[in-house]
């Protein structure tokens, strides 16, 4: 077994900086319900579409324009020069049933971890994956949104005991929680893992998670009133507040960072993220990093056999094989996959980055969930 520290400790060199609005916004949309059409004139903040699923957030223009192309991947938006928004709501003088969970949900904000009480509240303020430092940026400069997302959190779930996560010898706070330290090497930053660094247990039903990420931005939902359109992110080494829908090859020319043909461009982190098929591809909320992978700097994935060398097993925080679901998905054998731990992947991307075939473990297995969850089989977010 490979003994490698991936480190989650990082550097913050400044506060977070701005990113100005592209010409042009490239939404995806895929496996979205889409709420405005081709043609259509936009304010910031319109919903452009919505989550299928009972828990997902709304998706908003993060800029006007007007909608210049919609498939079934994106959206296309020509940005125009108006700054005009759509009307703030009230979220803090709302009572604590469905409707303020409806509105949250309208404005972006992912509701399934406020949905229902616990006895326990973990904010994960953990660094997410190696070279990403957007979650101890915001808990630096986050302060008063943090204590409004808290806020609003204690008061939908009502916990006895809430508990900020950090890395250990980290000395953030967030008024209204304990804070724990964790240990800060990847994957101890997962969700999972890190419920059971604080509670000592595996998926306590007592017990609920928030990232700091998610706990920011429903501060901002509360304070101000407007829906989420943007995201924090990381970019070679400092953090941005980047607009969603903004295309890579923006970020690239404002910043003055230069890609050959032959580098590799992922959004997200090292692990999780994914290498982008063009430059015209826009950030998603979830995207919290921008990486450039000079060519050649690692051997590249491929289709090849596996060897079974077990060296994914060994590694695998979730205790499944995914030596073997990968293979099941693979030929599209997806009930077998689930049958064998499927589900219970975190998604770390530990398997595929120590894979010596250099096998895309972790695509075979996030295709084999989407294939199930549209065939309507699979869990649901």
């Amino acid at each position: 077994m490979l003994k490698i520290h991936y480190s989650l400790d990082s550097e913050l060199h400044n506060e977070i900086l701005e990113i100005p609005a592209p010409a042009e916004l490239n939404i995806q949309v895929r496996n979205l319900v889409l709420r405005t059409k081709k043609g259509a004139l936009i304010n910031k903040g319109d919903i452009l579409a919505e989550a299928p699923s009972p828990f997902g957030g709304a998706y908003h223009a993060s800029a006007c324009g007007k909608v210049m192309k919609v498939n079934y991947h994106h959206m296309t938006i020509k940005c125009s020069d108006s700054e005009t928004s759509v009307e703030p709501l009230d979220v803090q003088s709302m009572g604590t049933g469905k409707e303020l969970l409806r509105t949250l949900q309208g404005l972006g904000v992912h509701v399934a971890p406020l949905s229902g009480r616990a006895d326990v509240l973990i904010i994960n303020g953990m660094n997410p994956e190696p070279g990403i430092s957007a979650a101890q940026q915001i808990l630096k400069d986050g302060g008063e949104y943090l204590k409004a997302g808290l806020e609003l959190a204690r008061k939908l779930i009502t916990p006895g005991r809430t508990v900020l996560a950090v890395a250990k010898g980290d000395k953030s706070a967030i008024p209204g929680a304990e804070t724990v330290g964790v240990k800060a090497k990847y994957p101890s930053s997962l969700d999972a893992l890190v419920v059971r660094a604080v509670t000592g247990k595996e998926f306590p039903s007592d017990t609920k998670v928030i990232s700091v990420m998610d706990l920011y931005d429903l501060g901002r939902v509360a304070v101000s009133g407007q829906p989420i359109t943007d995201t924090i992110m990381t970019i070679a080494g400092r953090n941005y507040r980047v607009p969603l829908g903004t295309p890579i090859k923006h970020l690239l020319q404002t910043l003055d960072l230069p890609v050959a043909s032959t580098d590799i461009v992922v959004l997200g982190g090292p692990f999780q993220g994914e290498s982008v098929y063009s430059l015209d591809e826009g950030v998603k909320k979830t995207d919290y990093g921008l990486f450039i992978i000079p060519a050649s700097q690692f051997p590249a994935v491929q289709d090849a056999p596996c060897i079974n060398c077990g060296e994914c097993v060994l590694q695998c925080p979730a205790r499944v094989q995914p030596h073997l679901i990968s293979r099941y998905a693979e030929y599209e054998r997806f009930e077998q996959a689930e049958k064998h731990g499927l589900n219970s992947c975190f998604e770390c991307g530990l398997c595929s980055f120590n894979c010596f075939s250099r096998r895309p473990l972790l695509q075979y297995i996030r295709f084999a969930k989407a294939q199930l969850q549209a065939s309507g089989h699979g869990e649901q977010a």
